[in-house]
């Protein structure tokens, strides 16, 4: 980025040297890019035990987690690897505190919350739901991959990468078109693997209104231009 003039050789000492103060450089001027993150997720969830400095925290918890794990030989935007492990912390955090609060119920089946929430299509025709549940679910499973999977994992042969980042690019377009409360439910499930019951108790609405939610996302999602080329294997 334009504060850190030397970046490259910022991280090529902190890997080759394990340098601490350009570990501090590094961090310090990340800081402000890592609070914005949790300022988005402060601003769309709110809980009224929690203020400002816990999302704070929690984002510069996963700054650190994405410092450590970044591999800058790879030339790949420290940003674009940093954001979902970023916004993972700050959800995270969300999380172990309802959690430890009792405020939610125990995990139930995600794929169970999906099937049910699909199987109310509006369509007459039995065959036509049967077909538009199947390929809700289709739909889901790249949602599922896109939030497991690790940018462009070293594991993975490049062909798998390509591909892999190309499906990603368009699934993120799709969801960015989304209504703003239908993005939200679409992030907090796949991305940040939440049960509607959890939605439900982050977003102030009941767990059957998720589902709605839910159900309209993904028929949006499945008539996306930006999936177009899918469009067969959903």
């Amino acid at each position: 980025m334009a504060f850190l003039e030397d970046e490259a050789d910022l991280w090529r000492r902190l890997r080759e040297a394990n340098d601490r103060t350009a570990h501090q450089l590094l961090f310090s001027g990340y800081s402000a890019w890592a609070r914005s993150v949790a300022r988005d997720v402060f601003r769309r969830v709110k809980i009224s035990q929690l203020d400002w400095a816990d999302y704070s925290q929690n984002a510069a918890i996963g700054l650190l987690e994405a410092m450590e794990r970044y591999d800058h030989t790879r030339r790949i935007d420290f940003i674009a690897y940093a954001k979902p492990r970023v916004r993972g912390a700050v959800f995270n955090g969300l999380r172990e505190f309802l959690a430890e609060n009792r405020q939610v119920a125990p995990w139930e089946s995600r794929w169970e919350e999906r099937r049910h929430s699909l199987q109310g299509q509006d369509s007459a025709d039995e065959l036509e739901r049967f077909v538009l549940l199947v390929s809700g679910l289709a739909v889901g499973h790249l949602l599922d991959t896109l939030g497991e999977s690790e940018f462009m994992e070293h594991s993975r042969p490049v062909e798998y990468q390509v591909d892999a980042h190309k499906i990603g690019l368009r699934l993120r377009e799709a969801i960015r078109q989304l209504p703003e409360k239908e993005k939200l439910v679409i992030e907090l499930h796949y991305l940040q693997h939440m049960p509607f019951v959890e939605v439900a108790g982050l977003v102030g609405v009941t767990k059957g209104r998720i589902s709605q939610l839910h159900k309209a996302a993904m028929a949006r999602l499945r008539e996306s231009s930006s999936l177009r080329g899918f469009q067969d294997a959903l």
